[in-house]
């Protein structure tokens, strides 16, 4: 049968059941939306930062860089006389501070680079004169006293090259331990996307940030037809310095975000999963609504096959709608998204790479045509079962009025095999960093809860008083033989609750336990750090004058310091806390500790102890750049909430016996009982200071509200997320109860000839709905926190190498449990009034 007629017969049944069919539309639409905003917004954020990162790499080859510290000029020197490099790029990084439009001081990364090499290594960081500049035959890119910003910079500063002269810009940044300020010259711009940045030439850089003679990357660019990875391997490099291939610089975003994103991705599927049982059930719905019509256009010649493509064709016309409706939501969902979240929905892990520049939404043919692709695989997947159901239909009977039975009944074992399978699959270690086993063991569960729900009503049922009542006898009696029915009822709701309960549960998990961490690591009353940043990990020391002034304040009852520094273990960087430790019964410790040896003990966090497979009791050496190899005991594993990359804890005393410093980057203030007011003492600290305004002052209260805040941000989306597929899933179970209930109005008819009173028809129906309820609400609640289970206890470690305590917060999941109760409930009481009306005996004469 031509498609276009079956097409043409499928409208009118669309048209004919508008109601559920649209309930279906919007579920595959608002599934599709979801995931391709977050596709999208995740997308724009990656290419945003992939663009910086090409601008920085350009086309080297290679590029050299230091575990620890600074890589020697002469280097540089003895790689210009390879006959295999053709070019070379130094650069230099640092901080520094500018006032943007408002007066607010904004972080800025200073580039120092070879003006002469840019062309042939990193044409994106050219600069582009303008103003004065731009009348210059020749442009002199070595004057001195000049930089050049990119967009993200002139964004913050509100600054129009085009329209006047070049600005004089006072930069302030911190050199040698003391802070000053600097006075250059806007000269013109560079095209480098990203954070904002400052691109200046590299003898300049050496001269403000005080670093003669030293270079933080190499770019190299080799002969034509060298492999680099067999250059980089005859180097003959120093110890500490490594040399990576452009391919592997690049990606860095998609590494540091990539579990993340995948998260979120999979979460923004949650709503079309859930949306898929709806369809589901609205095909199921409408498939049985029409058996007598499918039965006769048997009888009259159609074929099972093109009946069945009926059908597709209905589910192909649905998926379609839905998909379109959804890019063009997800669209507007991802635009609003990026001007409002950036390219990280508000969740930090890009915030610090893009530095607050908003990445530009574009719309790539291939990705949306495969996001498009899901609304129609949904929509015609949920049809598969119904449309199998309809090859084997026997027409004469159901003409008969005897009805049929066209679903296969699943195999008593299957579900407590699938949940058993999940519960295995759980046990599966990461690959390639992502948590593939935890991923297939939820939806093994999820699909074990299903196939278990039939034997739960079943089990519900015998559990009803044994009453001698007619209507006691019908509601047992129908539960016995609807189990299988609903199943497919409850899919959607069942799969909903479920995953809304594990989220809810891990997040509220996550959030307790972030609670206990920061109560942990914030024991102080006031913490004080230094206003200007560092180029890598480590903070950059606090003043000398100020700290001892501040000792000698007496403001204080008791002052504890941190150093944080980037040394190197096994060649790796790996950022250093070096604090005063309290008691270990006080510190976020997970698992064991080994036992106290001579070495001096570390406490290594879990992405650490991932990374380099360490285990308590391991011995490790400590690099720093000038001082002799430290050998220290890895005594536990640290929880750090804070980043996702190797970093360390060790006594602030072993530390600086090692290395003899004793700078501070951080200072811990215990203040005495009955302090005066904190916002007077902040300010009496601030005078302290030579610059005020260099000094970053913040009370353990307000760290932690923003911490908590910073979290809630993060997790916005995901509770948005379950809102959406919670709502989804209450209305397919709506749906299909209304629908069901309205196709028994024969049923309730021929009751009420026999005697039955309308009350009780409706007390009947309400009843059967709150079992069917009580049942996918009890289903739900398990399989959740089993689901949840998964999520805290492995997907997160495997993840984001984060251990946290389980926290069930009863309150809420007893909501949803009674929210899923009440649609059952007021959908049925509604429905069965409806169908049990004064039209329900004349549908009893229709059979006459």
């Amino acid at each position: 049968m031509p498609l276009a007629w079956l097409l043409q017969l499928s409208w009118p049944a669309l048209r004919q059941q508008w109601g559920r069919q649209t309930l279906a539309l919007l579920a595959i639409a608002l599934g599709v939306a979801l995931a391709t905003a977050v596709q999208l917004i995740n997308s724009a954020g990656l290419r945003e930062f992939d663009a910086a990162a090409r601008a920085l790499s350009g086309q080297a080859d290679l590029e050299l860089t230091a575990a620890t510290g600074a890589l020697d000029e002469a280097l540089f020197a003895r790689l210009a006389e390879r006959e295999d490099v053709l070019a070379l790029g130094p650069m230099l990084e640092g901080r520094a501070q500018l006032l943007d439009a408002q007066g607010q001081p904004f972080s800025l990364r200073l580039l120092g680079v070879d003006m002469l090499q840019l062309a042939q290594l990193q044409p994106e960081l050219l600069p582009l004169f303008e103003g004065e500049h731009a009348t210059q035959a020749r442009p002199d890119l070595l004057a001195d006293g000049q930089l050049f910003l990119n967009p993200a910079a002139l964004q913050r500063l509100g600054a129009d090259l085009g329209a006047k002269s070049p600005a004089e810009l006072s930069l302030r940044l911190q050199v040698q331990g003391q802070a000053r300020s600097v006075t250059l010259r806007l000269a013109g711009r560079t095209a480098t996307a990203g954070a904002p940045l400052a691109v200046l030439d590299i003898a300049v850089a050496q001269a403000l940030l005080g670093r003669p003679g030293e270079l933080d990357r190499i770019a190299m660019r080799l002969l034509p037809g060298l492999d680099p990875q067999a250059v980089a391997a005859g180097l003959a490099l120093p110890p500490g310095v490594r040399a990576r291939t452009a391919a592997a610089a690049e990606g860095q975003a998609a590494q540091l975000s990539q579990a993340y994103r995948v998260n979120l991705g999979v979460l923004s599927l949650m709503a079309l999963f859930v949306g898929g049982f709806l369809v589901f059930a609205v095909h199921t719905l409408s498939v049985a609504q029409r058996l007598p019509q499918l039965a006769l256009l048997g009888v009259l010649g159609m074929s099972a096959r093109e009946r069945a493509g009926l059908v597709l064709s209905e589910a192909l016309l649905l998926g379609l709608l839905g998909s379109l409706l959804g890019l063009a939501l997800g669209i507007g969902l991802a635009a609003l998204g990026l001007r409002q979240l950036g390219g990280d929905l508000g969740a930090g892990m890009l915030g610090g790479m893009l530095g607050g520049a908003r990445p530009q939404l574009q719309l790539p043919f291939v990705p949306l045509l495969a996001l498009g692709s899901l609304g129609l695989l949904v929509s015609l997947a949920a049809a598969a079962l119904p449309v199998w159901g309809l090859r084997r239909l026997p027409a004469a009977q159901v003409l008969k009025g005897l009805g049929a039975d066209t679903h296969p009944r699943l195999p008593r074992w299957l579900g407590p095999g699938l949940l058993l399978l999940g519960g295995l699959l759980s046990l599966l270690p990461p690959l390639h960093g992502l948590a593939l086993g935890a991923y297939a063991a939820m939806l093994s569960l999820l699909f074990g809860g299903l196939a278990a729900v039939p034997a739960l009503v079943d089990g519900l049922r015998r559990l009803l008083p044994r009453r001698r009542s007619a209507l006691a006898l019908l509601i047992r009696e129908r539960a016995h033989d609807q189990a299988g029915e609903a199943t497919r009822m409850l899919a959607g709701v069942l799969v909903a609750l479920s995953l809304s309960v594990a989220m809810l549960v891990m997040v509220g998990s996550f959030r307790t336990s972030l609670d206990d961490w920061l109560r942990d690591m914030l024991p102080a009353d006031l913490f004080v750090r230094n206003g200007l940043r560092a180029a890598r990990q480590e903070g950059l020391p606090l003043p000398p004058a100020f700290v001892q002034r501040l000792r000698a304040s007496g403001l204080a009852e008791r002052i504890a310091q941190q150093r944080t520094r980037e040394l190197s273990v096994a060649g790796q960087p790996v950022l250093m806390l070096a604090r005063e430790l309290p008691d270990e019964g006080r510190l976020p410790l997970t698992g064991a500790l080994a036992p106290r040896s001579q070495l001096p003990a570390i406490y290594v966090n879990e992405a650490m102890r991932d990374q380099l497979r360490l285990r308590p009791g391991d011995t490790l050496m400590l690099e720093l750049a000038g001082q002799a190899a430290l050998a220290v005991q890895v005594r536990g594993v640290w929880r750090d909430y804070s980043r996702q990359s190797p970093a360390l804890l060790i006594a602030l005393a072993d530390y600086q016996r090692w290395s003899g410093d004793t700078a501070a980057t951080d200072l811990m203030l215990h203040l005495p009982p009955g302090a005066a007011d904190m916002q007077a003492l902040q300010q009496r600290l601030r005078a302290l200071a030579e610059r005020p305004e260099d000094i970053e002052l913040a009370a353990a209260g307000e760290l932690r509200r923003f911490s908590l805040q910073l979290f809630d941000r993060s997790f916005a989306v995901t509770y948005w997320l379950q809102a959406v597929a919670l709502g989804v899933g209450l209305f397919g179970v709506a749906a299909s109860l209304s629908a069901q209930v309205l196709a028994r109005r024969r049923e309730f008819g021929l009751l009420l000839h026999l005697g039955f009173e309308r009350h009780a028809l409706r007390r009947m129906v309400v009843a059967e709905a709150l079992l069917f309820g009580a049942a996918g609400a009890i289903a739900g609640l398990l399989l959740g926190l089993a689901i949840s289970a998964v999520l805290v206890w492995v997907l997160n470690p495997q993840s984001f190498h984060w251990s946290m305590d389980m926290h069930v917060p009863l309150a809420r999941l007893g909501l949803l449990m009674f929210s899923v109760l009440l649609a059952s409930g007021l959908t049925a009481w509604w429905a069965a009034r409806a169908a049990a009306g004064p039209d329900a005996l004349q549908s009893v004469k229709e059979d006459w």
